[in-house]
């Protein structure tokens, strides 16, 4: 009934029809272990891209410092390092290499290291580094925007006042998106 180029036509459409569906259904198993750091850095990215700092701090790269959490620190780097923050390239550096000798844009301290928060609000301070952390209690303790859980989402609170007291002028849409 059909010929054999029509016949091998219709296979190669099918194999490349489920080899298709078979990457796209691999690209969407991620495992449930990254998908809050996937999500934390990219909300570290949109902070630095949204807010802004003062002019003096516009030289030289954009640098995120990651303490305590090497996923959202890999994740940070694969998919963000080298992007363009205004006029700077986005660089990432890990806990250790953190320090106040370099300037720091924003700095994201993970629970794991809670115990170290006032040592680096004390570090960082007038420094112009906006503070991201992400257990209960963070904003009194210091941070400038805090990860929180809310029903099965990631979302944030920030302390605005601290912020513009740290010359970091939060832009309109991390506002809106902050719970008020």
């Amino acid at each position: 009934m059909f010929s054999k180029g029509v016949k091998y036509c219709f296979s190669q459409a099918l194999l490349l029809m489920f080899l298709l569906h078979s990457e796209r259904w691999q690209a969407q198993t991620i495992p449930d272990d990254n998908t809050v750091a996937i999500i934390r850095a990219n909300y570290l990215y949109q902070f630095a891209n949204n807010n802004d700092w003062p002019a003096e701090q516009k030289k030289g790269p954009f640098v995120v410092g990651i303490v305590g959490n090497s996923d959202v620190f890999d994740i940070m780097a694969a998919k963000y390092s080298s992007k363009p923050i205004g006029s700077q390239l986005l660089s990432v550096i890990m806990g250790n290499e953190v320090n106040t000798a370099q300037h720091v844009h924003v700095l994201f301290l993970d629970r794991s290291r809670k115990m170290d928060i006032t040592r680096y609000v004390k570090e960082f301070k007038g420094k112009k580094t906006l503070i991201v952390t992400n257990w209960e209690g963070a904003l009194a303790q210091g941070a400038h925007i805090n990860f929180l859980s809310i029903d099965g989402s990631i979302r944030f609170e920030m302390n605005k006042a601290g912020m513009l007291e740290s010359s970091i002028t939060p832009g309109v849409k991390i506002v809106q998106w902050a719970i008020q």
